[in-house]
């Protein structure tokens, strides 16, 4: 079987391509890349698909990188197709995120690629990492330290991005651009050695292959599927007890803490970086001493222990759950504080809620079970006016209704389950005299409480704005 029926025969395992699909081929000039486009586009009648290229220049090699651009545009106008190519500027955008060259050059690349593929309509991004590409990023993963995802390797398939050859050794694309008369450009940073991953390639594997293991690519790759095969159902199972345990909110998720330390490790863990991805949105940063120090929360008794996770992202033990959150600490909320509009509409914009006033007689006999969530009613006479509404201060009290007398708002809160991400969100109404008049959303206070003799009702309705407000 030649090499462009065993690509066909890898696309169709992988199920990377159906008829009638655009493909987006990203191509850097290399010998991979070029073999890539070369068998697509062999491969183009019988697979039914429709090809674009991709190139982005660096800007990291001066004017060779201007003739790598050069290259791809004439090699997509000998096969009579559409291209595009683009600039950027890694050195910039490495300073600005604080990555390696190589990070950046990924990151700028990967989101060219995906924004040319959404311009173009192409449903697929086909990428020319090969095998010896796999075997080395296992190595490298295992040399590092990680688990059954890293040992995975590079996946076939990975949302819009394919990688076609990746059962097609170095060599054999090397062969194959010579028999097919194809020249493509070299790529001479390839061979620094200042790059871990070029030393791994020209010293580490033709060491072990001589020495160890004349098969260790094969063996490698054979791990990496074995791996991904496995890595693959936990992550199933790890999803269905996420989806079925797991309570995500804006800028939060809450895990049941006993239970997280009660699974087996090996979902455990897998529990912390799916509650973590859900807020960061790649599990890639979190590392093993990260994830164990979450599950050493786990296993702790209840009590307000915080540890702080990559990307912004916070974890607290709060009572039996584990609250993952995203953004700066409450302590760190700044102070907002509003007159509240009687009878009217007060917005909350810190918060995105809306606090509507409205004064009603007693005669409607307001009592607390004709009252909706977010509604409260108070005794507007025994209100000193103007009334305030803003977030919570060091030292507030509150004498809340049916309570023996008063207790710190904080006690309040505590007792009510209220998890600390919450606290400074909560907006608390009130009186010209300083005194607390009502906990959003939870309860008003002893004096304010509606009597027989009460004759006006002051309404109180805290809710999220509609379109347009706020």
């Amino acid at each position: 079987m030649d090499l462009q029926d065993r690509v066909q025969q890898y696309i169709l395992r992988h199920r990377m391509l159906e008829p009638g699909m655009g493909v987006l081929v990203g191509v850097s000039g290399g010998p991979d890349s070029v073999a890539l486009l070369d068998v697509l586009y062999g491969l183009r009648a019988v697979l039914g698909i429709s090809i674009t290229v991709a190139h982005l220049n660096h800007r990291l090699r001066g004017a060779e990188a201007e003739a790598d651009a050069r290259y791809v545009r004439k090699l997509a106008e000998k096969f009579g197709l559409p291209c595009i190519v683009e600039e950027c500027d890694v050195p910039t955008f490495r300073k600005a995120e604080r990555l390696s060259i190589q990070t950046a050059a990924r990151e700028l690349r990967y989101e060219f690629f995906a924004r040319a593929a959404r311009e173009t309509g192409a449903r697929r991004v086909a990428l020319g990492h090969h095998a010896d590409d796999q075997a080395e990023t296992i190595l490298h993963h295992f040399l590092r330290g990680t688990g059954p995802a890293g040992l995975a390797g590079i996946a076939p398939v990975r949302g819009l991005f394919i990688r076609p050859l990746l059962g097609i050794r170095r060599r054999e694309i090397e062969a194959y651009c010579r028999a097919r008369g194809l020249d493509p450009r070299l790529d001479p940073s390839n061979l620094d050695p200042v790059y871990t991953r070029n030393r791994l390639r020209a010293e580490l594997l033709p060491l072990l292959e001589t020495e160890y293991n004349p098969n260790l690519v094969t063996a490698l790759l054979r791990l990496g599927e074995i791996c991904r095969a496995e890595n693959d159902y936990m992550e199933e199972q790890t999803e269905t007890i996420f989806r079925r345990s797991a309570a995500p909110t804006d800028g939060c998720v809450r895990l049941d803490a006993d239970r997280v330390a009660a699974l087996p490790p090996a979902i455990g863990r897998r529990m912390i970086r799916r509650a973590w991805s859900e807020l960061a949105g790649d599990p890639g940063a979190l590392d093993f001493d990260h994830v164990e120090r979450v599950l050493e929360l786990a296993r702790a008794a209840a009590g307000g222990k915080r540890l702080d996770l990559p990307r912004g992202i916070r974890v607290e033990r709060q009572f039996a759950a584990l609250v993952f959150s995203l953004g700066p600490d409450p302590a760190e909320y700044g102070a907002w504080h509003y007159v509240l509009v009687v009878p009217g509409r007060t917005e909350l914009p810190e918060v995105g809620l809306l606090i509507t006033t409205d004064i009603r007689p007693a005669e409607q006999a307001w009592r607390p079970e004709t009252l909706q969530p977010g509604q409260a009613a108070v005794d507007l006479d025994t209100l000193t006016l103007p009334l305030v509404v803003r977030n919570r201060r060091p030292g507030d009290v509150f004498w809340p209704q049916g309570a023996g007398g008063r207790m710190k708002l904080k006690e309040f809160l505590i007792n009510n389950k209220v998890l600390r991400p919450e606290r400074d969100r909560i907006p608390l109404v009130f009186d010209g005299e300083g005194r607390l008049v009502w906990v959003a959303g939870y309860r008003i206070a002893e004096f304010c409480k509606l009597t027989p003799g009460t004759r006006s009702v002051l309404l109180l309705t805290v809710s999220e704005p509609g379109p347009g407000v706020v």
